[in-house]
């Protein structure tokens, strides 16, 4: 995207683009960057526009534009068809293009039916919850985001993705000290999480990467 801070395909950093200031206390330090870059920003670089042209099991598909540039797409729901799971995947699917074509406001019109969609798809696996956490994020909902995220820490509390988001959503509260927790977490386990044969790294397995470069010394 031209301008952008990151590769909607990869979402690496842009040539010339710093990934945020580095200093001697590593994601500590620069925690004031990602709250003045605005999370919004970083989640559509790192967090989301990945999971549209991810491959793998359970992996989201992208959707068309729903209009030409520079015209507000109107808010009318893709068809409800399918599983009720698949049905809550299609809305994430809205949602994190919106997202990337940089309209918040409609990708958030979306966000109430997409989190009752995954209620009604419960029990939801970890991507599911995955999912689900960053919608929460999207919509402004910081506490849900981040209490999502810990369900699927109690259960794993290396997960990556469950720390990135929660990181996340400890950002935009103003949380620092627990999003540096998230992170120390998070860099600590990489190496050692990333080779875990879970459905869901497969699935995002293009966001991966971009956790450790952010948020590594």
């Amino acid at each position: 995207m031209p301008g952008g801070r990151f590769c909607t395909r990869c979402g690496a950093p842009a040539a010339g683009t710093a990934a945020g200031p580095r200093g001697t206390g590593g994601g500590s330090q620069r925690l004031p960057w990602y709250i003045g870059g605005g999370v919004l920003l970083l989640l559509a670089g790192i967090l989301l526009v990945p999971m549209l042209i991810d491959d793998g099991p359970g992996a989201a598909q992208p959707v068309a534009p729903a209009s030409a540039p520079g015209v507000v797409p109107p808010a009318t729901p893709p068809p409800l068809t399918g599983t009720p799971r698949e049905q809550a995947d299609r809305l994430f699917t809205r949602i994190m293009t919106e997202i990337g074509q940089g309209d918040t406001a409609a990708a958030r019109r979306f966000t109430p039916m997409a989190i009752g969609a995954y209620a009604m798809a419960a029990p939801l696996d970890a991507d599911g919850l995955y999912h689900l956490a960053a919608i929460h994020l999207v919509a402004g909902d910081h506490a849900s985001a981040r209490a999502t995220a810990e369900r699927i820490l109690a259960e794993r509390p290396t997960h990556l993705l469950a720390l990135a988001v929660a990181a996340e959503a400890a950002v935009a509260a103003g949380d620092s000290a627990s999003a540096r927790d998230y992170y120390q977490r998070l860099l600590t386990s990489y190496d050692g999480e990333v080779t875990q044969d879970l459905e869901e790294y497969e699935a995002h397995s293009r966001s991966l990467p971009g956790f450790r470069r952010l948020h590594s010394a």
